[in-house]
C-alpha cells in the first residue's frame, strides 16, 4: 500500500467514499400564531354579495385596530366569487364572495380574544389557527448541529460494519433542508384547540466522507 505524506500524516491514496444523510430535529414551544379567518358572503345579486362582505370585512378589521393589532400584521387577499348553478334545470342560483384574512399575532396569550373578536364580527367560514416560531433560524441552527452530528455517528457505524477507516471531516457537505421554510402547524377552528403546543424543527444534511482501508 502506498502513502502519501500530507500536512506530517500519512493517508494511503487509495481512498474511497461514503455519503450519508444526517437527520436532527429540536422541538420548541410556539410563540407566535397566524390567524386564518374567512368571511363568505351570498346573495342572488353579485353586486350585493360584493357590498355585504366589503361590509362586514371593514367591521372586522375595525374591530382588530380598535383592539391594537398593527395594520402590517393584518393581510386580506383578493375577493374570489363562484356562481352556485341548479344544474338539473341550469338556473344560476347565487352569487358566493369570499375575502381570507390573515392576522399576525406576535402576542400568543391575546390569541383567544383575537379568535373571538373575528368571529362575533363575521368571520364565518374556515377559520384555522399556524403556529409559528418568531425566531426559526435560532433553533434550525441547533438542529443543523444535530443533523452534522448524526451524519458523523452514522459514517463512523458504516466504515465500522464495513471494516473501514474514515476521515471525519467530509469532503462534501450538502444541506437537504432549508431554513427559509416557515416552521408552523395549524388546529382546526375548534375553540379548545387554540392551545399553543409544540414546533418541531427540523434539519437535514447530505455528507460524503472519505474512507481508507485498514
Amino acid at each position: 500500500m502506498q502513502f502519501r505524506n500530507n500536512s506530517n500524516i500519512c493517508m494511503p491514496t487509495n481512498k474511497g467514499s461514503l455519503s450519508v444523510n444526517g437527520k436532527g430535529y429540536i422541538e420548541v414551544n410556539a410563540d407566535t400564531a397566524k390567524l386564518n379567518a374567512r368571511v363568505t358572503t351570498e346573495s342572488k345579486s353579485l353586486e350585493e354579495a360584493q357590498e355585504q362582505n366589503s361590509r362586514i370585512v371593514n367591521i372586522l378589521l375595525t374591530s382588530l385596530y380598535d383592539y391594537g393589532i398593527p395594520k402590517e400584521n393584518i393581510h386580506t387577499e383578493d375577493i374570489s366569487v363562484t356562481r352556485n348553478y341548479d344544474y338539473t334545470n341550469n338556473v344560476l342560483i347565487s352569487y358566493r364572495v369570499s375575502q381570507l384574512i390573515s392576522i399576525l399575532i406576535t402576542d400568543i396569550s391575546k390569541l383567544k380574544d383575537v379568535y373571538e373578536l373575528v368571529i362575533e364580527n363575521g368571520a364565518n367560514d374556515d377559520i384555522n389557527v399556524d403556529f409559528m416560531l418568531s425566531n426559526p433560524s435560532y433553533y434550525y441552527s441547533k438542529a443543523l448541529k444535530k443533523a452534522s452530528q448524526d451524519a458523523i455517528n452514522k459514517a463512523s457505524l458504516l466504515a465500522k460494519n464495513f471494516s473501514l477507516k474514515f476521515n471525519p471531516a467530509p469532503s462534501k457537505i450538502t444541506e437537504v433542508s432549508s431554513s427559509l421554510y416557515p416552521t408552523t402547524y395549524s388546529t382546526s377552528s375548534n375553540f379548545q384547540d387554540l392551545a399553543p403546543g409544540l414546533v418541531k424543527v427540523t434539519a437535514e444534511i447530505k455528507a460524503v466522507f472519505t474512507t481508507f482501508p485498514f
